[in-house]
């Protein structure tokens, strides 16, 4: 009875360190507000873990846009998200919203995840990083987007992946397989 309770408790510890390396950190933005054409937001973070592995990035954010018109056209603006290193100023992935058209001369609401492009990582793996949210005028051929607005609520970064465990964690999962290896012998 002892040798089989000893032998879950190891076998409970080891799924229990196994389990705690995937995670999913969110960080909470402050960009909130009303942007005009070129308009841009931006701030270092430190998401205070690392990781080993990252299988997806993407930011959860909502608000409106509205268009603007540019002689015979009707221009549709976006929020670009990068992310990127501060020195030397690099930027590595991209995410956007557009809109405006559908709606015009109306405001068009937005609330999704947009996920950011590029599948190399590594250069998020520390857990630092910058990022910058712009509103501006989406590519059209007869020149300047003219008055476009956007309006953007609090907004949140979102990192899944696997993170690199605390040395409590590791500390635990040594105990464990000590406890299993005894248990064993018992």
């Amino acid at each position: 009875m002892q040798k089989t309770l000893v032998v879950m408790m190891g076998v409970v510890m080891l799924m229990g360190a196994g389990i705690v390396q995937a995670a999913i950190v969110e960080l909470p933005l402050a960009c909130d507000g009303e942007y005009g054409l070129s308009d841009t937001w931006i701030t270092a973070f430190d998401l205070s873990v690392a990781f080993t592995e990252i299988t997806n990035v993407y930011i959860s954010w909502s608000g409106e846009i509205t268009a603007s018109q540019d002689m015979s056209w009707v221009v549709a603006h976006q929020f670009v998200a990068s992310l990127y290193e501060l020195d030397p100023q690099d930027y590595f992935s991209r995410a956007y919203v557009q809109g405006g058209v559908d709606t015009y001369p109306d405001a068009e609401p937005f609330d999704l995840e947009s996920v950011f492009s590029g599948d190399d990582w590594s250069l998020l793996l520390d857990g630092q990083s910058s990022i910058e949210i712009w509103f501006g005028d989406t590519f059209h051929p007869m020149g300047s987007g003219g008055s476009g607005a956007g309006i953007l609520n609090p907004a949140t970064l979102i990192i899944e992946g696997n993170v690199v465990p605390e040395p409590a964690t590791i500390l635990l999962f040594g105990c464990g397989t000590l406890i299993f290896r005894k248990g064993i012998e018992l």
